[in-house]
């Protein structure tokens, strides 16, 4: 999340109200410094504009022209209160103007005086404003909708149910013998890869708690499950459980979270990991935003000591909505050495890779796309192969979408992956397709 104010000044911006046709031109007003608060405003210098219009209020406060163009460049700057006072001069002299009202409707929102707003809104559309004017205004109601219920406490929950087929549940190669310094091995059952049918489901709930207006506490509890029909040794199935502090700040949002979870095996404890993260959002310009996060894990493996680790991810974000998709890219790069040194430190590694995201909103059909690539290095010679081990991989998915009445979507969704490594019992492929429905309330 981002500042709010500094978030709906964005938004607002965006939907600036076209003033072309409203606002009545040529009204005979005139005088300094007006025209160098103009000149300021059109050249970007919003703040130089504002300071200027406030050194000079004392004198020019009552002429309109002044008022409008002072209220401008103190709404730009974010200097709503003195925006508000200068525009209800001039709404005042002028209450037929619909361009002042709208610009005074959008300074007590971005004020967040949203009874104000609302009024003044209100007002434009009782005057039967053109079309282009009532849909920008319906956004900037959806908006303050938004905002109000965000400052409430928000419980929600959600339910999948999904079934499809794997051609590699087990993840492992399609090799039928391997080397290693002490001879040549066949590989049967389950070191080969193995296809299987599958269902999957997923409950969730999620709440979150406003402290203030800048700070929230949210949780979250996700369980899911992969069962397979015909190979239960690979069914996995985890419990993840977050909680997260945000804070909004002036320059972004910044987050503190904590996160533990349970993966099952064939209904078995498998692993445990223990987390705690900390991020920052914020955005870099008009339509793009930046997430950082960095997260340190313990992960701890039931059945030896030798597997445990202890991971450090760090990642970047960059988040650029326009108006026909949503692109996403992620760069992220771990350490994650073995927790004893001695035996096992084979088992640490580092990697580092990259994930592109792109989602089509629609109101029948909503398509997304996402690649990614991973390189992982570890730390020590594989004892039984007596080389280090070196891993590339890559994946894709592609998916769609369907919205089915409120709360209820189906998805349909494909998956491909191929892991190549120097050691010939981790090189595999898979494929897998998975449809199913989601309800979220």
């Amino acid at each position: 999340m981002k500042d709010f104010s500094r978030r709906l000044a964005l938004t607002a911006a965006g939907l600036l109200l076209s003033g072309a046709t409203i606002l009545a031109q040529g009204a005979g007003l005139g005088g300094n410094p007006t025209e160098t608060i103009k000149t300021l405003y059109a050249q970007g210098q919003f703040e130089q504009a504002y300071e200027l219009g406030r050194a000079a209020e004392f004198n020019w406060e009552g002429d309109p022209e002044f008022d409008f163009n002072y209220g401008l460049a103190a709404i730009e700057s974010g200097h709503y209160e003195d925006a508000i006072f200068a525009l209800e001069r001039v709404v005042f002299l002028r209450p037929d103007i619909l361009r002042l009202r709208l610009e005074l409707a959008r300074a007590h929102f971005l004020n967040e005086n949203f009874v104000a707003a609302r009024a003044e809104f209100q007002r434009v559309l009782d005057r039967s404003p053109p079309p282009n004017v009532q849909e920008n205004i319906a956004r900037f109601l959806a908006q303050m909708d938004a905002a109000q219920l965000a400052k409430r406490r928000q419980i929600s929950g959600w339910g999948q149910l999904r079934g499809g087929y794997d051609t590699n549940v087990n993840s492992a190669t399609e090799a039928e013998a391997i080397t290693t310094p002490l001879g040549t091995f066949d590989l049967l059952g389950d070191g080969r890869a193995q296809s299987d049918e599958f269902t999957r489901w997923e409950v969730g709930a999620s709440w979150r708690e406003p402290l203030d207006k800048r700070r929230t506490l949210d949780f979250r509890a996700v369980a899911n499950l992969k069962n397979n029909l015909s190979t239960d040794a690979f069914d996995l199935g985890s419990l993840g459980l977050d909680a997260t502090y945000t804070t909004q700040y002036d320059f972004g949002t910044v987050r503190w979270g904590a996160r533990t979870q349970t993966v099952r095996l064939d209904s078995e404890v498998f692993q445990r990991a223990y987390g705690l993260s900390v991020g920052m959002d914020r955005e870099l310009a008009k339509g793009w935003l930046l997430s950082l996060s960095a997260a340190g894990t313990r992960i701890r493996f039931e059945n030896g000591g030798e597997l445990d680790t202890n991971q450090l991810l760090m990642s970047a974000t960059v988040l650029h909505p326009t108006e026909r998709a949503i692109h996403s890219l992620t760069l992220y790069q771990a350490l994650e050495p073995t927790e004893h040194s001695g035996i096992g430190k084979h088992n640490g590694r580092k990697f580092h890779g990259f994930f592109y995201g792109l989602q089509v909103p629609g109101q029948r059909y909503q398509p997304y796309l996402r690649l990614g690539a991973q390189k992982t290095n570890y730390d020590d010679t594989q004892p039984v192969f007596a080389v280090v081990r070196d891993d590339t991989m890559l994946t894709a998915t592609a998916g769609v979408r369907v919205p089915l009445w409120k709360g209820g979507e189906f998805s349909l969704e494909g998956v491909y992956s191929e892991v190549d490594s120097n050691i010939v019992v981790f090189t595999n492929d898979r494929y897998s397709i998975e449809a199913g429905f989601r309800y979220s309330f």
